[in-house]
């Protein structure tokens, strides 16, 4: 259980920095076109697959309340991938992107996605 925790909070972490360091601070990675909602999209996803497996496993609850708890916090993740995105205005060098808000969300609901899916099928990567 510990480690689930400690590796959604480095992640949390990692992810705050990358939406929230100065454009000068960002390493320079090999861009193609669309890496930067790739990388979005990515972040997203991770955070709720890695933060589904925490809550997983500190509520035991049935299958079918299950699907409302991670609906619950489905819309908490869209609420902070839409607000990072705002924030991110406040950072030198960063711009605000309405396609970067819709790949945060399609992100989160993916990952949600693939997280019920492999929790249903007993998956051992959950």
């Amino acid at each position: 259980m510990r480690v689930k925790v400690i590796l959604a909070i480095l992640w949390s972490f990692g992810m705050a920095y990358a939406l929230f360091s100065p454009a000068s601070n960002v390493p320079n990675i090999p861009k193609f076109y669309g890496s930067d909602k790739v990388i979005h999209f990515g972040m997203f996803a991770g955070m709720a697959i890695l933060w589904s497996r925490v809550i997983r496993e500190k509520v035991d609850i049935k299958y079918k309340n299950s699907i409302k708890l991670f609906t619950n916090y489905l819309v908490l993740w869209i609420f902070i991938a839409i607000l990072t995105e705002y924030l991110q205005r406040l950072v030198p060098g960063r711009s605000f992107d309405y396609f970067d808000i819709i790949t945060n969300i399609v992100g989160v609901i993916i990952g949600t996605g693939i997280f019920i899916y492999l929790n249903k099928r007993g998956s051992v990567l959950v």
